[in-house]
């Protein structure tokens, strides 16, 4: 069961976020946010489709929000996690903690759970 997530910064940036996938489609789709670096916004990315394209522009520069060049500080409380099955080892995983804005470029994007549960 995938859940969904907020993302906020104190300059305006808002974006909902679904995580993981469901129980038919687990396999094959595991959203997660990125950030696209073409059109600057939080979008949300199925990490087993190829290639990765950005959902509003196409552009294939994208960058998942678990990469440690977009994590300024992780936080102490794990806000989503999601095992990723095909790909073994890998856990994606947003805490509390500062993440990078695609709006204001500073580290001040924080992610919530938003208690929303999907299959």
């Amino acid at each position: 069961m995938g859940s969904e997530v907020t993302a906020r910064c104190k300059c305006g940036v808002k974006a909902k976020v679904l995580i993981g996938g469901g129980m038919g489609n687990f396999m094959t789709t595991c959203y997660f946010p990125c950030l696209c670096q073409s059109c600057h916004r939080i979008v949300q990315v199925n990490l087993l489709a190829k290639p990765l394209l950005c959902p509003k522009c196409r552009a294939t520069d994208l960058i998942p929000y678990d990469d440690p060049q977009l994590i300024e500080s992780p936080g102490q409380l794990v806000v989503a996690e999601w095992n990723v099955g095909n790909q073994p080892g890998r856990e994606l995983s947003l805490t509390d903690g500062n993440y990078k804005c695609p709006k204001c470029g500073n580290m001040t994007l924080k992610f919530a759970d938003s208690g929303l549960c999907w299959d």
